[in-house]
């Protein structure tokens, strides 16, 4: 898709021009911490940790939610948006300007492997975020959204994404929270109400209490 982001430029420069004056050791320090809350190879534990809640009946909505919002937020992002848009990253689109590079190489010259739009680690930070927030107790469960503010912010920071890519990372992983949870929701109804023996026994399924019986 041919779309023109140049459109976007005086938005995102003036953007960076605010993160550029924040420069320090100890912001990079801050930004590869919050990073890290995005990156893919988080999807894992929080993969195993969303099977581990649909195995028990307290969590069980938490988890389904949870990997839904993984699996659509994937979709929207890797599937759909990065490979119709192409954005090249912004350290390849200001490769001649100097003040950009002397901040990408001051916040350590990170190097990504596919295109900039949306932001990945903000998708995935945000759909997480939701996923939990919208299932576990809110007197706790809000630092999520700070951790994934963090993240989106982080992106920005380390010039490895466009303020714009992070927009648009942040709606389309609350986006995705909010499907998983519908049709986690949907889903969880459905088994409390059917009569297939199945899905009954499934639904009645949990982990914990097997472990508690046998303890």
């Amino acid at each position: 898709m041919n779309f023109d982001f140049s459109v976007f430029d005086n938005f995102d420069w003036n953007i960076y021009e605010i993160f550029g004056a924040l420069h320090s050791t100890v912001m990079n320090f801050i930004a590869e911490f919050f990073t890290l809350f995005g990156e893919g190879k988080f999807v894992i534990p929080l993969g195993l940790f969303g099977l581990f809640c649909i195995s028990t009946k307290k969590l069980r909505k938490t988890g389904g939610t949870l990997l839904l919002a993984i699996v659509f937020g994937t979709i929207m992002t890797n599937g759909i948006f990065k490979p119709l848009f192409g954005r090249p990253r912004p350290y390849v689109y200001y490769k001649d300007n100097a003040q950009f590079m002397n901040w990408y190489n001051g916040a350590g010259a990170h190097v990504e492997s596919d295109k900039s739009f949306p932001s990945g680690h903000t998708t995935l930070a945000f759909e997480t975020a939701v996923a939990l927030f919208t299932t576990l107790n809110k007197k706790f469960s809000w630092i999520f959204l700070v951790m994934a503010v963090g993240t989106g912010l982080s992106r920005i920071y380390l010039c490895v994404h466009y303020p714009t890519d992070v927009i648009g990372g942040f709606v389309i992983g609350v986006i995705a929270g909010i499907l998983g949870y519908l049709v986690a929701r949907a889903i969880l109804k459905f088994a409390d109400e059917t009569e297939n023996p199945l899905i009954k026994k499934a639904n009645d399924f949990d982990l914990l209490e097997k472990f508690a019986k046998k303890s």
